[in-house]
């Protein structure tokens, strides 16, 4: 998520002709930005729409997760979204579906050494809390310390506090921590060296002047071998542009090939693969 840029913008009136110190003030042009609140009026079989800011304890597929939200006081970065779910649960079933891309990339690789997993948007951290949940679970006691998963949870620096009051709710130092990652901005040599083995993505999709800025840093990320996995919950047509831009440096696929997934699309929740093309 991107709420900074978004602020308190689900009641913006800008005119067209209004003047504004805000750079993106012209491109909002009264138009609601945020997802919309039936998109999260269930979530896990929690009534989310009536929960106030608190602790949420879900069960996602065996696994238990303590997410602490803020009701969007930090802006929507700080609630629970439908695409999350959709991602944390088949991240969390792939440990026993070998056909699933995600049993090799994560649960086999990791096995076998330390792999380096970057969750972008992250929100409340729902998706690598969960995923470093079910490993820490399905792992315990842990023996070898040159295995595993290293989860990096980011977004904005408004959101670092509640990501990192989560990582400790679920008492996963050690294996899940969180940084400020701005979408555009020049990243640190230890993301991009070595290259993470996944990289996640859970509705990041929704804010169009973004777009060019999530695509630049999947791009800086993205290595020969990593894995990106983005799910999407699609709203509106301006979404399109997105996956129009993208499809010059990755090829989109769409991953269907799981248990649940057509409960999420017929709620237009999708989980897609991005492939990044190779130069000529």
């Amino acid at each position: 998520m991107v709420p900074s840029l978004i602020g308190n913008s689900q009641s913006a009136t800008l005119s067209s002709d209004s003047e504004s110190d805000d750079p993106l003030g012209s491109l909002l042009l009264a138009t609601d930005l945020i997802p919309l609140a039936q998109d999260v009026t269930k979530f896990a079989g929690v009534d989310y729409a009536t929960s106030q800011a608190g602790v949420l304890e879900v069960t996602l597929n065996g696994t238990i997760v303590k997410i602490k939200h803020d009701g969007g006081a930090a802006g929507c970065g700080g609630k629970l979204w439908p695409a999350g779910e959709l991602l944390s649960r088949y991240l969390i079933s792939a440990r026993e579906n070998e056909t699933y891309l995600a049993h090799e990339a994560v649960w086999k690789e990791s096995a076998k050494r330390k792999i380096k997993i970057i969750e972008l948007g992250s929100g409340t951290g729902l998706v690598g809390l969960a995923l470093g949940n079910a490993y820490n679970l399905a792992t315990r006691p842990r023996t070898v310390e040159d295995v595993g998963v290293d989860i990096v949870i980011t977004d904005q620096a408004n959101m670092l506090s509640l990501m990192a009051d989560n990582v400790e709710l679920n008492d996963l130092q050690g294996i899940v921590s969180a940084e400020i990652l701005d979408w555009g901005a020049d990243l640190p040599e230890n993301y991009t060296n070595p290259y993470p083995d996944v990289i996640l993505a859970a509705d990041c999709v929704y804010f169009e002047p973004s777009f060019p800025l999530l695509e630049q840093t999947l791009l800086s990320l993205t290595g020969p071998n990593t894995l990106v996995l983005m799910s999407y919950k699609k709203r509106r047509k301006a979404d399109n542009r997105f996956f129009q831009s993208i499809k010059k440096n990755f090829r989109i696929e769409e991953v269907k090939d799981y248990n649940e997934y057509k409960e999420f699309s017929r709620d237009t929740v999708f989980l897609y693969r991005l492939i990044r093309k190779r130069e000529k």
